[in-house]
C-alpha cells in the first residue's frame, strides 16, 4: 500500500481550513493546518510535507515571502490559494517558484485534480530519473540542474522548470501543448501558467550564458525547443 501524500494547509480563516482539510483528507491526504508562518515552519520541521497549500492574505505576514522561504529552504510543492485574482500576484507567485496558483472561490474538483498534477510533478523531481543529454547539455530531473559540459556551467531550476524543460528536451523540436507541458488539462483556455515558468527558464539560461538552446513559441498550442544553429 502507498503511504498518503501529506499537506500543510496554511489558512488564517477558520472556516475555510476546516472545508479544505475535510475535502483533502476525504480525498485520502494527511493534513495539517497552519494559521501563520511560525506555526507552518514547525509543522514542517517536526513532520515535512510533500504539498503546502498555501494562502497569500495572512494578517501581517507576507505570503509572497513564504512562498520563496518553502522554495529555496524545502522539498515540498507550493500551491498557492488565495482570492488575490489580479494578473500581477499571480505572475509573482509563479515567479517565486509556486507550482500552482488557484484563485478562491474554486470548485473543489478542479482543486483537487490540480493537487494531483502537483504531487505528480513532485514525484517525477524527488525520485531518480536517467540525466537527459542534448548536445553538451545535460539535465538532472533529480537533482533539478541543467549543466554544460565545456563550459562547466550549472542552472539551478525549480521542480516545475525542471519538469517542463525535460518534457521539451525528450520532445526536441516538436511542438508541445501548453497542457502536456504542465501535465494537466486546461480548465481555462487562457491560462498562461506555463508562459510564466518558460519565461523564467529562458531568464536563467540567458543569465548563466546558455544562449544557444531556444524555446520556440508555437502560436495558440506550446513551446518548441531547438538549438539556434538549427
Amino acid at each position: 500500500m502507498s503511504i498518503p501524500a501529506s499537506i500543510i494547509v496554511v489558512e488564517d480563516d477558520p472556516r475555510m481550513g476546516g472545508v479544505l482539510t475535510r475535502h483533502l483528507t476525504r480525498a485520502g491526504y494527511l493534513v495539517s493546518v497552519a494559521d501563520n508562518g511560525s506555526e507552518m515552519r514547525r509543522l514542517y520541521r517536526r513532520d515535512g510535507a510533500d504539498l503546502v497549500l498555501l494562502d497569500l492574505n495572512l494578517g501581517g505576514e507576507n505570503g509572497m515571502d513564504l512562498v520563496r522561504e518553502l522554495v529555496a529552504s524545502s522539498n515540498a510543492a507550493v500551491m498557492i490559494v488565495t482570492g488575490r485574482a489580479d494578473l500581477q500576484d499571480r505572475i509573482e507567485g509563479l515567479n517565486a517558484g509556486a507550482d500552482d496558483y488557484i484563485i478562491k472561490p474554486f470548485e473543489v474538483e478542479e482543486l483537487l485534480a490540480r493537487i494531483r498534477s502537483v504531487l505528480r510533478r513532485q514525484a517525477f523531481g524527488t525520485s531518480v530519473h536517467d540525466a537527459i543529454q542534448l548536445g553538451t547539455l545535460t539535465l538532472e530531473p533529480s537533482a533539478m540542474t541543467l549543466s554544460e559540459t565545456a563550459s562547466g556551467i550549472c542552472v539551478r531550476l525549480t521542480e516545475t522548470e525542471s519538469r517542463i524543460l525535460a518534457t521539451l528536451m525528450r520532445q526536441y523540436g516538436r511542438a508541445v501543448s501548453r497542457a502536456q507541458l504542465l501535465n494537466r488539462e486546461l480548465q481555462n483556455p487562457e491560462d498562461r501558467t506555463v508562459d510564466v515558468h518558460i519565461g523564467n527558464i529562458r531568464r536563467k539560461l540567458r543569465d548563466s550564458g546558455i544562449r544557444e538552446l531556444v524555446i520556440w513559441p508555437v502560436r495558440g498550442y506550446g513551446y518548441r525547443l531547438r538549438f539556434e544553429r538549427d
